[in-house]
């Protein structure tokens, strides 16, 4: 009854839970990753886990490396939380979700080191991907340019150029806020956004820390909205948890016992 009575009161259930601690602990090269994040309120096949990632082998990267849109990365681990309306009132009825993937990249592009050039990497790429060839940005522009010139009379290049950028800014990638430096457990990370439909609800966050020169730890949260006029009985939950999450995460060296098991 109490629990149902917490539930009513904040407006939803689900979400990370805290209560049962989860630690997740993984080799990047030598250096030893631990993170405390709860397991998925999601029902989904466990698959294994790999314990190792040698971050800086380009061999191994390109081997495991899977892509979306300017993203390359290796996956460590995922997992999803959904959020959800203390009584159900029908199969569609779901909140939205969070879920958090830490992940390995790597570019030979930067000094990954230097925390002013990462900075600036992670939010170019973006506009360099959408805006490139095969970017979403450019099928809008094309799109736009082919009616407005398929018929007379001539369309002035000023008016094509607003039309285009109005189309793009509707429904296309707008161009990110500069990423900014956030600090836990005494470590620099950088970190920006992108958001989806050029809202501000559903988006995915990004924490960054550089591993060696050319990798880098990429730490995703990800806030699918399902049901927008719900999104703030729960966003500040989710907000929370990635907090706390993001304060969990330690990387110190291997220790001496876990390398004799490894040599």
């Amino acid at each position: 009854m109490i629990k149902l009575i917490k539930n009513l009161h904040r407006g939803f259930i689900g979400g990370p839970d805290f209560s049962i601690p989860t630690q997740r602990v993984v080799l990047l090269g030598d250096k030893q990753l631990s993170i405390n994040i709860p397991e998925s309120n999601v029902a989904a096949v466990e698959k294994p886990r790999d314990k190792h990632f040698p971050h800086d082998s380009i061999t191994w990267f390109k081997e495991h490396a899977r892509s979306y849109d300017q993203h390359e990365f290796v996956i460590i681990l995922t997992e999803n939380w959904m959020y959800l309306p203390v009584v159900p009132f029908g199969t569609s009825s779901e909140y939205g979700m969070l879920s958090c993937q830490p992940r390995i990249k790597q570019t030979s592009k930067i000094d990954v080191t230097d925390l002013e050039a990462l900075s600036h990497f992670v939010t170019q790429e973006y506009e360099n991907f959408h805006n490139g060839p095969n970017g979403i940005n450019t099928e809008i522009r094309k799109g736009v340019k082919e009616r407005l010139t398929k018929y007379p009379p001539p369309t002035s290049e000023e008016r094509l150029k607003k039309e285009m950028d109005g189309w793009v800014e509707a429904r296309g990638k707008t161009p990110l806020l500069p990423a900014k430096k956030q600090e836990f457990n005494e470590r620099i990370w950088v970190f920006y956004q992108e958001f989806k439909n050029n809202t501000k609800i559903s988006h995915t966050n990004f924490y960054c820390l550089p591993l060696s020169a050319t990798s880098f730890l990429d730490i995703e949260f990800n806030y699918r909205v399902d049901r927008y006029d719900k999104y703030e009985k729960w966003s500040k939950h989710a907000e929370e948890s990635e907090r706390r999450i993001m304060e969990s995460v330690t990387l110190t060296d291997i220790p001496e016992e876990q390398v004799n098991l490894l040599n």
